[in-house]
């Protein structure tokens, strides 16, 4: 699979249908896809969680115990 590729990986995964509900809810609420809202609120994770990894690192870094 070429990674360089915009949008080259496809996921499946099942939600429980109360889940679901309310993702699709959310959607409709915003006027766009579910699929649109869910990779919307992954990116958002990734790029949440990108931040705090490199914030533990630069404060052990500028820590070392």
């Amino acid at each position: 699979m070429n990674r360089e590729a915009p949008f080259a990986a496809r996921i499946a995964f099942r939600l429980p249908q109360s889940l679901y509900d309310k993702l699709a809810s959310w959607a409709d609420e915003e006027d766009r896809p579910l699929a649109n809202l869910i990779f919307t609120l992954v990116k958002q994770a990734v790029t949440e969680r990108e931040l705090k990894t490199a914030e533990s690192k630069e404060m052990q870094m500028n820590n070392p115990q």
